[in-house]
């Protein structure tokens, strides 16, 4: 508050005396609050670190068994945790400023200050006038007003009682958790710098020049929080059970509103940089950035996602807190937006169609129209709560609550869709233009070859990579085609543009870089999904009937049940389940599941390898399942696999005998699930295992089996007389209906044979899960590096070119 203060008088003192007398003072206190922050966090570390299960965060976050490295996942598990993350990037950011921020240091310190304030207030948990503020981490455990359940807590030595913590969320065990959420953090965190150098322009009235010193911080912001976005996609693919890297939860959602304003706000900044348009809606553009960053956060913290997200938290209390950290910040700053709006520079003159501006501007446009329909639909619980609240339901001829999407990924899909493909034309296209005015003649001369180039390799792509997407009807068809060219045309344009436009001069072409980049990006997302293949199908309907139960949003047809030991063929592949491992000091079990491929004339295994997906079984005495997924990475394509289902480990013993059955060839014997028909005698059998030997003497009953879902199966047990000694029989199994089958005699003189037959009425050993391919998803994933070094090569730029201006000026 003092930082505040006095940052705030120094812009507002008229004596130069007085401003830095001011600024000294703000200075000092501002590096205070910093370290105080940090030994905060150290504290709250070392307490997790040595288990003091005292404190309430500590014993709800952690437990004796959690591994070192997941400890810092742990810290900001909750949500005391994640405010205090967010306060230390703040700090630094603010920090980094007191050295760099020259003239426009205390104006934009101010406003970092009083967010700092904010932030503090989450993590104080004091009664105001019997309201709580905030939430403090270092709550005492018999102190929590939650611990009504715990009655041992009341004990004077309660901490007797306390053997170990209550651990944390198994699925954030997971390395992604350990460095996705501090670069999610620094990249909420970094959004106020654009949003402070503008409301800095506003306050001082000098519109213009806060854009030089912003826009590196723009750029880096946008950067940072792209990142820690596809940061949350990768842990998502790799840790979560998706089935891919974006589910558009709510979460992921309040996460990407805020990236696409912000990148709309740097492409007008860049506007009126180069022609003096657009300044006002850039303004606006970086102000709701920083909105929607408290909006989602408020989304996230107060509970309101319950019941949509996977990945929102319970609500503390601290909603209202929330609303008024949002309002302290939007109203003041749109307020004074709103009255100075029309001090604000304008140009004079029309934008021409054949302007870069012009068309920075439509993009622009573009995402928002975007960043609105996300959130709208996102929002839908908290329009619920308002129109109850409110009691407004009547107004709009509503008898209900509005329902979320049935099916969410359809939903945001087909307008999305459109969206891509509009800013990836506009990615492509706009390079070529000049700022202010471009003839057409030069335009369409430049724009032609790149075209034409991104014309024929969509029509190659099209023709040779089956890129089907009809499952929504065939204008879902048409959309990808023409995503399909969008992207292809981004990418290229832009790659011509770094020979054609910058000569070649690659560090000066970290825009377009950014832009191949983000055509890859579209173009990944697109043939992943496009062309994503699930390949456990379960042809033999094993899991029908309801295997997952009613509220389980698995589909029993994508799901393979793999009985252990007992090969199934997947796709391309023969899939067996070869049991599961427990490592010492991990909670996981590790299930092991061998793919190969056979060559389909010879039977020669052309490819095999083993994947370990893994799962918690359960968590405190509870039985459930957090798989985590396992991939096998190729150039092309990966194979991503995870469990779905295991057996209860308590299940009842099998009981099932053997019975025996006389039959000859064409008899029938029947079971509870079918029957199986002798067909004859194999002088020559083959069973997998069987290993024959030089002297045996070998037969096997040729079997067809018949399900009462109208499924089929062949067996062939088989009976040997080895070295004329002993008689050998080999069962024979059809796991997926637990039956066994055994040749155990030959009856000559009345031309027929022995079977038993044992039909098992439990499953011992198996697991159930599911598979995908994904088609060349490392486009998508080199796309967001390639977008990053695009980011960075331009900071690095901006930084030169001011550092190089305020040289000569000072020359």
């Amino acid at each position: 508050m003092v930082a505040t203060i006095s940052f705030f008088m120094s812009v507002q003192s008229k004596e130069d005396i007085l401003k830095e007398s001011w600024k000294k003072l703000a200075r000092w206190a501002f590096i205070i609050q910093a370290f105080a922050v940090f030994a905060t966090f150290g504290s709250l570390y070392y307490a997790l670190y040595n288990h003091y299960f005292e404190y309430k965060y500590v014993w709800r976050n952690s437990s004796r068994d959690l591994p070192v490295s997941y400890l810092l996942s742990s810290f900001w598990a909750d949500q005391e945790g994640s405010f205090l993350l967010w306060s230390i990037w703040h700090s630094v950011l603010g920090l980094i400023l007191l050295r760099v921020g020259k003239k426009w240091e205390a104006p934009v310190m101010a406003t970092v200050s009083l967010a700092q304030v904010f932030l503090s207030s989450m993590l104080i948990g004091i009664y105001i006038l019997g309201y709580r503020v905030g939430s403090n981490p270092f709550l005492l455990l018999r102190l929590a007003e939650e611990n009504q359940g715990l009655p041992w807590v009341a004990n004077a030595n309660y901490l007797d009682f306390i053997k170990d913590g209550n651990g944390l969320n198994l699925s954030l065990q997971n390395y992604w958790m350990v460095i996705h959420p501090p670069v999610l953090f620094l990249g909420f965190a970094s959004t106020i710098l654009p949003f402070a150098y503008a409301l800095a322009g506003v306050w001082t009235r000098e519109y213009k020049e806060w854009i030089k010193p912003a826009l590196p911080w723009a750029l880096f912001s946008a950067m940072i929080l792209g990142t820690g976005i596809m940061m949350g996609a990768a842990w998502a693919y790799e840790s979560l059970t998706f089935g891919g890297y974006w589910a558009w939860d709510p979460v992921e959602n309040a996460s990407l509103v805020p990236w696409l304003t912000l990148v709309a706000g740097i492409h007008t900044l860049l506007a009126f940089r180069s022609s003096g348009d657009s300044l006002r809606i850039t303004f606006f553009f970086f102000f709701i950035t920083f909105m929607l960053i408290l909006y989602s956060t408020f989304l996230t913290r107060s509970g309101v996602l319950g019941d949509t997200s996977v990945h929102s938290f319970t609500d503390l209390g601290m909603s209202g807190q929330l609303l008024v950290y949002m309002g302290v910040f939007v109203i003041p700053s749109f307020v004074l937006l709103f009255m100075r709006w029309k001090e604000l520079p304008r140009s004079p003159r029309e934008e021409s169609t054949y302007t870069r501006e012009f068309w920075l501007f439509i993009g622009s446009m573009i995402l928002m129209i975007s960043a609105i329909q996300i959130t709208f639909t996102t929002s839908i619980p908290v329009w619920n709560k308002i129109l109850n609240g409110l009691h407004l339901k009547g107004l709009f001829g509503l008898k209900q609550d509005i329902a979320p999407p049935s099916d969410n990924a359809f939903h945001f899909n087909q307008i999305q869709i459109w969206v891509a493909i509009v800013l990836g034309m506009l990615t492509a296209i706009s390079q070529y233009l000049k700022y202010k005015s471009t003839p057409k003649g030069f335009f369409m001369k430049k724009i032609a070859v790149p075209t034409v180039i991104s014309l024929v390799i969509t029509g190659l792509i099209g023709i040779f990579g089956n890129m089907t997407y009809d499952a929504y009807g065939a204008g879902m068809q048409v959309a990808v085609y023409i995503m399909l060219f969008s992207s292809v045309y981004a990418i290229v344009a832009n790659g011509a543009y770094i020979i054609i436009g910058q000569k070649g001069k690659i560090r000066a072409a970290g825009a377009s870089v950014a832009h191949v980049g983000f055509g890859m990006i579209l173009l990944g997302i697109l043939v992943s999904s496009a062309k994503k293949e699930v390949i456990s199908i379960d042809r033999m309907r094993m899991l029908d009937g309801g295997f997952f139960g009613s509220e389980s949003k698995e589909n029993a047809r994508e799901n393979l049940m793999l009985p252990k030991n007992f090969p199934v063929q997947m796709g391309d592949y023969h899939v067996t389940y070869a049991g599961d491992s427990l490592a010492e000091g991990d909670a996981k079990t590790y299930y092991l599941v061998r793919y190969e491929r056979r060559n389909p004339e010879n039977g020669n295994i052309t490819e095999k390898f083993t994947l370990h997906p893994d799962a918690f079984l359960s968590n405190k005495g509870q039985q459930q399942l957090t798989p985590n997924p396992d991939s096998r990475h190729y150039l092309t394509k990966d194979i991503f696999t995870y469990i779905t289902a295991v057996p209860i480990k308590d299940e009842k013993s099998d009981t099932a005998q053997y019975t025996t059955h006389t039959v000859a060839p064409g008899d029938s014997v029947f079971f509870a699930n079918g029957y199986m028909i002798l067909e004859g005698i194999e002088p020559q059998p083959q069973n997998r295992n069987y290993v024959a030997q030089p002297n045996d003497l070998a037969v096997g009953a040729r079997l067809k089996v018949f399900t009462k879902n109208n499924e089929q199966y062949n067996m062939m047990p088989i009976y040997a007389i080895r070295d004329s000694k002993y008689d050998v029989t080999v069962a024979d199994t059809v796991s997926p209906l637990s039956l066994y089958v055994k040749f155990s005699k030959i009856l000559p003189t009345e031309k027929k044979i022995q079977l038993q037959v044992k039909e098992s009425d439990t499953f011992k050993d198996y697991i159930v899960m599911k598979a995908f391919i994904f088609p060349y998803i490392n486009v998508l994933w080199l796309g967001i590096l390639v977008m990053v070094v695009g980011f960075v090569m331009s900071i690095v730029q901006r930084v030169k070119a001011n550092k190089a201006k305020a040289k000569t000026i000072q020359s």
